[in-house]
Formats: C-alpha cells, structure tokens, sequence
C-alpha cells in the first residue's frame, strides 16, 4: 500500500505537467488561423478538423486520468470533511477536463446531438475554485497553514482573472477577444494548486527525501 500511495503521489505531479505541456505547446504549434491568443479561445485548438486536435485534446484527457489517483491519495491523507469536501471538488474538476477533451468543439460532427463542450468547461473554470476555497478551509481547520493559505490564495487568482478579462473588454468587444488568457491563467493556477499538494504530500508522508532533493 505504500508504494502504491507514493506512485498515486506521482501522478499528482505528471497530471499538471502533462496538462499544462500540452496545452502550452498547442499554442505554440498551433497555425495562427486556429488559435491566436489575441481572438480565440483555448478550446479552438481541440476543435474537430484543427491541426492540433489531438494534441489538445489528448493532453487534457490524459492529464485528467492521471490525476485521479492522486485526488484518492489526497483522500487517504484527508483530516476533516472539508478537506474531503475539496477533494470531491477536485475530482468533479478533473472530470470535467477531462469532459473537455471528450466533448471538443464540435464534436456533435462526429457524435451525440447536443454538445456537452460548455457543460464540461464550465465544471472546470466554475468549480475550481471552490475546490481550492474549501480544501483550503478544511487545511486551515486542521492548523496546517502551508496549505490553508495558498490554497485560498490560489483559488482567488480564478474569479480576479476572469473580472480583469471582463474588465477589459469594450462595450461593442467581442467576448472571444483574449478569452484564452484569463482560461489559461486558471488552468496554470489550478495545475500549480495540484502540484502544490503533491509535492508537500511527497515531502511529508510518501517521500520524506522529497525536499532535499
């Protein structure tokens, strides 16, 4: 049991990297036409027919698989039921990344009448937060103040992001203008959230050596 909880401890580690790397480097190969952060979302990338459909949409599923064991070691590591509450939240976010790669734009194209894409999107970037809200109270209840308080801190940079994103648009501003940048800064903030709670599980119970490495 203990070796399989520090590879669950891993894998809240990779599932970030993946995610993010390969959001980040759909981006980067992305043919201006599909993707620009300047008129797109990050979506648009994942789109049925665009260049980096697989690429995208495969980060965000694989990422997505690989953190649920670690939402079940983090469950396992739990100390009160908010903790618990967070972690359940947690998963319902990593279920909807994973949605999002399941139910890419378009995919109607391809199966099912009605798209599931908003759905999936909007169990990511709405509920994220409160992942980290309430996890973070369930931390601060435990005393554990290495946790508590970057996890609130962290689940703020969510709703500020997206009311700079708001705050900028002109009245006549398309909304799709710099959507992906406010999606992209609460992807990084939850991906760092997770790695955050996997390496300082690894330091403290599954790799004590973690820290001095």
């Amino acid at each position: 049991m203990t070796e399989t909880k520090r590879l669950a401890t891993y894998c809240g580690i990779a599932a970030p990297l993946v995610t993010l790397g390969a959001i980040l480097l759909a981006t980067l190969v992305a043919p201006p036409e599909t993707f620009s952060w300047r008129a797109r979302a990050l979506s648009d990338m994942g789109r049925y027919g665009a260049p980096t459909f697989p690429l995208f949409n495969g980060g965000l599923i694989v990422g997505g698989l690989i953190g649920f064991p670690f939402a079940w070691r983090l469950w396992t590591a739990s100390r009160n039921r908010l903790e618990r509450a967070g972690i359940v939240l947690l998963a319902v976010t990593v279920l909807g990344q994973i949605g999002v790669g399941i139910f890419f734009l378009e995919h109607t194209a391809i199966y099912l009448d009605r798209s599931f894409h908003a759905v999936a999107a909007l169990s990511v970037f709405g509920v994220a937060p409160f992942a980290g809200w309430v996890y973070g109270a369930g931390a601060a209840l435990a005393g554990d103040r290495r946790l508590a308080v970057p996890s609130i801190l962290i689940g703020l940079v969510h709703p500020l992001a997206w009311a700079v994103w708001i705050g900028s648009l002109d009245g006549g501003a398309d909304t799709d203008t710099w959507f992906a940048v406010p999606e992209f800064i609460a992807a990084v903030a939850f991906g760092g959230w997770v790695l955050l709670l996997a390496v300082t599980i690894a330091s403290r119970n599954d790799d004590p050596g973690w820290s001095a490495r």
